[in-house]
């Protein structure tokens, strides 16, 4: 038995364990991403599908956590409602053909009839909605594929189910469902030759096998232990394409009768064109999928089950698959990739190494701009898809990241695999805060090597001791006692030490709790709530008791903290 969530174990299905298993998800998702993006071979060798699976389950994600926006615990009953809602996410945001198949394994499970009794045999008829969903989305449902592994779950679940009693079971179900996933993804190189050249099992089959592993998680508390899948050593051309190529995939290798154009695989003159539909119909939709098999191939529609579609096809004319798509209906966030662009992005990275600083205030933007540094502002939420187009338009090769305590992990993790595929190398710097973005900044030499700059101003950010003041929004129990509304709060990393009603006693506290064990510089970033008088307390306060420390403090505009205090 793994770690996990040890204290608390569910044989149901209830709002709390939906959230607690897709923050599970995502968290084995991003430690896989690579793993799974380096499985990536079919239909197209563009190492995204695990990006594009985290994409998706983020989405997910991000959908269910807007229904907690007012701070209240959603009831039992609610539980359709919110389901349905990670549903519409997942579907919105899915990318590639494995986000979209996984987007349905979403929905199949939120068309459950009864909210109050989500057990095994929810699961199980869950599971099979989804793969019935699934293969009626693909033109040509391929074995070897995520499919393979979602039908082997569903039977297994089904299996498991009919042993147990109606609205339980559920970790039983999830179990057995997840073992025989596994199962059949490690069979899933001898099913199809391109896998097997590659020396790869199916990588959309293995996002569908995490995610899984996470619901066991999240119920019994207790991780499940798999093998690493990596490439095997005879086939690591594959990465390129080189060992694909060697494998004619055609329809009389797999004994299909579909036209030529119905072929999943993509030359590197063809796009991968995305979009969602909306004010269309059923049988609008079946048109659109007709005329798109006529032009292209790996043809996947799903719908939302509230009138909405997603709409996947890999062609030579982008252009024809939107135009088609507003004949259907009214088409939106339309992605369009070009697979021989995307391979040699993936070959080689751009020239040129910048660094970009996430910032939260306009006059901390101009300090990190002084400093030479690009700078994404935000106004505390950051986007990923932001981000990822202040990557992309810095056109470099090497873009050295300050997330500042700004960027979710699992937002690194997708954006960095993401850009990728431009050509471009990330590299995340642990950086807090501010003051330690500022700090390795202030190190930063672009005439070094990256690997010595990036160690240097990493090196930096670690030495910098950082501290947060702010003002209490609601009444809360801390390691330094309870705190009420409008108390001033001291953090020092992620916990509360300091809770003063006065804002300049507990400026004067968190000051010397960071001084406590040394230090030669402190560096003050005022927030909007910082007056000229509290920063001239602050100063005198620290050359009084600790006259070996130098004071510097800069505006910096932000409106979470009062302060933000570094100590070199």
């Amino acid at each position: 038995m793994g770690k996990g969530h040890a204290a608390v174990v569910n044989d149901a299905l209830d709002p709390k364990l939906l959230r607690r298993w897709l923050e599970a998800s995502l968290k084995v998702l991003m430690a896989k991403c690579d793993e799974i993006n380096d499985l990536n071979v079919f239909p197209v060798p563009d190492s995204d599908t695990g990006s594009n699976i985290l994409h998706t389950m983020m989405a997910a994600e991000q959908a269910l956590s807007t229904e907690y926006a007012d701070g209240r615990e959603p009831a039992p009953d609610q539980l359709g409602t919110l389901f349905s809602a990670a549903a519409r996410g997942a579907m919105s945001g899915a990318r590639g053909n494995s986000g979209i198949i996984l987007s349905q394994v979403v929905r199949g499970l939120a068309e459950w009839p009864d909210d109050n009794a989500f057990g095994g045999d929810a699961l199980a008829w869950g599971l099979s909605k989804a793969d019935e969903l699934a293969r009626a989305a693909i033109s040509i449902p391929m074995e070897g594929t995520v499919l393979s592994v979602l039908s082997a779950a569903a039977r297994a679940a089904q299996s498991a189910a009919e042993k147990e009693s109606a609205g339980q079971g559920l970790i039983r179900t999830a179990r057995d469902a997840a073992d025989a996933a596994y199962e059949a993804l490690r069979q899933t190189t001898r099913q199809l030759d391109v896998l097997e050249a590659a020396g790869v099992v199916d990588a959309g089959g293995l996002g569908l096998l995490l995610i899984l592993d996470a619901l066991v998680e999240a119920a019994a508390g207790e991780s499940v232990p798999r093998e690493t899948f990596a490439r095997s050593r005879r086939a690591q051309l594959g990465r390129s394409g080189a060992a694909i190529a060697q494998v004619p995939l055609g329809r009389a290798d797999l004994g299909l009768a579909e036209p030529e154009s119905a072929d999943c695989e993509a030359g590197p003159d063809d796009y991968e064109v995305m979009y969602l539909l909306s004010a269309s119909s059923e049988s609008a939709v079946a048109t659109l999928r007709v005329s798109l098999e006529e032009q292209g191939n790996s043809v996947v529609i799903v719908g939302d089950g509230a009138g909405g579609w997603s709409v996947h096809v890999h062609l030579r004319d982008a252009g024809a698959a939107v135009e088609l798509g507003l004949a259907a209906g009214t088409i939106r966030k339309v992605q369009i990739t070009h697979f021989g662009a995307q391979q040699r992005d993936n070959l080689a990275l751009r020239p040129g190494r910048v660094v970009l600083a996430v910032v939260h205030g306009a006059e901390a933007a101009e300090l990190f701009r002084d400093e030479g540094a690009h700078v994404f502002e935000t106004d505390g939420e950051v986007s990923g898809a932001g981000l990822l187009d202040a990557i992309v338009a810095t056109g470099v090769g090497e873009v050295v990241l300050l997330p500042n305590g700004l960027v979710r992990q699992e937002d690194l993790v997708a954006v960095s695999a993401a850009a990728r595929l431009h050509g471009q190398q990330v590299l995340p710097l642990p950086s807090a805060s501010m003051v330690q973005g500022l700090a390795s900044i202030a190190v930063h030499d672009p005439q070094r090597p990256a690997t010595d700059d990036t160690y240097t101003m990493a090196e930096a950010a670690a030495g910098t001791r950082s501290a947060h003041l702010r003002i209490a929004t609601e009444r809360a129990l801390t390691w330094a006692g309870t705190c009420e509304p409008g108390d001033a709060l001291g953090l020092i990393g992620n916990e509360i030490l300091v809770v003063e009603k006065r804002l300049q006693t507990a400026a004067e506290t968190l000051v010397d709790l960071m001084l406590a064990t040394g230090g030669e510089l402190v560096t003050v970033v005022a927030g909007r709530g910082a007056t000229d008088e509290l920063l001239e307390i602050v100063e005198e306060h620290a050359n009084r008791h600790h006259p070996a420390a130098e004071v510097m403090t800069y505006r910096g505009g932000q409106d979470d903290d009062v302060l933000q205090i570094g100590v070199e």
